[in-house]
């Protein structure tokens, strides 16, 4: 009977250590997909900052060189 209570306990301990590994690669797989995600986000917004700043500058060359036509 000690001899079935030791494999009992390695197939437990084996199948624990097998479900947090499967686990942990989900997480790293998951995490990774929310990086890129980011990535792709920032890159975005980082393309419509860089165009409302040239927007803003355009407008404000423009008010600078027409600034006696609104008064």
């Amino acid at each position: 009977m000690k001899d079935f209570d030791i494999k009992v306990s390695w197939s437990t301990s084996n199948v624990l250590t097998w479900i947090i590994f499967l686990i942990s690669i989900g997480l790293l797989i998951a995490n990774t997909v929310t990086m890129y995600t980011l990535y792709n986000v920032i890159e975005t917004m980082w393309l419509e900052i860089v165009q409302v700043k040239e927007t803003n500058s355009g407008l404000y060359q423009f008010i600078e060189e027409h600034r006696d036509d609104f008064n």
